[in-house]
């Protein structure tokens, strides 16, 4: 009898130590480097994180640290990686020389849209060409923004117009491109982009329209010229350790709001986020044109020698860059039905 009892108190207790496993909260740390009225970190990273609460059944909470509150965006690969965050948002642009195959994905020329894009940088990274950039974190989506264009605070018709200004750029692609066209690059972070502009520190700042009004940065341009040319890629990733020590079920939640599918529903929120942000700099009274076509030409073909000699010295470090950007560029225009 004594025995039975025993027997049974132990099988309650193994049973109710499985329960207590299978009820354990898991708090992780997602850091990013956007203010906090940015639509990314507004919206599509807060809306990732409670989709991810209601779809573990409150057993996974993510809190969100913005504006560099945990790590500096050139801090965000390196502290995901050491475990200072679980998950990290930012971008390569942040560590030039870190990541060849993406920057190369940032080329001019390549993409008009993120959800293309976001797309096309997806199936690179499933074919294994990212592998070696993103070794000791699980990589959760890459993406892109829309493609940016030239802001700047006086009027440029001509490629002579360009010459000297000093430009913000935000990866080592968009440096060549300034460069090829003859203005400055400045290296400024995107969220002191709006004090540069406002102190004289810049003549104009390479940018889609999303952060003309997420970085109220059309408050301090008048100009926008309507030429798409480079788009900034994008990680999110989690920390190996972080996520093998999750139950097998709340692993499969994470994981069943990442991917291509994720990669390509944030591409087109940055695509919906270029709406309201053109709708924005015109409130403002600012202008939006477009180069005539001779002299967009012009543009084009300043730029070229930059990208053949980024593609060359990629190249050096053993990289198939020209296959990549040559792949990538006829994806887009298969994907785009050209």
């Amino acid at each position: 009898m004594i025995s039975r009892s025993i027997g049974a108190a132990v099988f309650f207790a193994m049973g109710l130590g499985a329960l207590q496993a299978q009820a354990q909260e898991f708090t992780l740390r997602l850091a990013h480097y956007l203010p906090p009225m940015h639509n990314m970190a507004a919206n599509v990273l807060p809306g990732w994180a409670e989709r991810i609460h209601e779809q573990s059944d409150g057993r996974i909470q993510i809190e969100i640290f913005p504006a560099g509150q945990l790590l500096q965006v050139d801090e965000i690969y390196d502290g995901v990686q050491g475990g200072v965050a679980d998950i990290g948002w930012s971008m390569p642009g942040a560590t030039p020389g870190r990541f060849p195959v993406m920057s190369v994905m940032e080329l001019p020329f390549l993409f008009t849209d993120a959800e293309t894009a976001s797309q096309v940088l997806m199936e690179m990274y499933e074919d294994g060409a990212m592998d070696a950039e993103f070794q000791g974190v699980r990589v959760l989506y890459l993406h892109t923004h829309a493609a940016g264009s030239l802001n700047t605070i006086p009027r440029v018709e001509t490629l002579e117009d360009m010459q000297g200004l000093r430009m913000r750029f935000p990866s080592p692609a968009a440096r060549m491109l300034l460069e090829q066209l003859g203005a400055q690059p400045v290296g400024v972070p995107a969220p002191q982009a709006y004090e540069s502009l406002e102190r004289g520190v810049l003549d104009g700042v390479a940018f889609p329209f999303d952060a003309m009004q997420g970085l109220r940065l059309g408050e301090q341009v008048n100009y926008h010229i309507e030429w798409p040319t480079y788009v900034l890629t994008f990680y999110l990733i989690m920390n190996e350790n972080t996520f093998n020590a999750l139950p097998e079920d709340l692993q499969q939640v994470i994981m069943d709001n990442s991917g291509m599918q994720e990669a390509i529903a944030v591409g087109r929120a940055w695509d919906e986020s270029e709406i309201s942000g053109r709708a924005y700099v015109e409130e403002l009274g600012n202008e939006i044109y477009s180069l005539s076509e001779a002299e967009e030409q012009r543009w084009v073909d300043a730029v070229m020698p930059g990208i053949n000699a980024f593609i060359e010295e990629t190249e050096a470090q053993g990289i198939a860059a020209r296959d990549i950007y040559e792949s990538a560029a006829a994806r887009a225009r298969e994907l785009a039905g050209e």
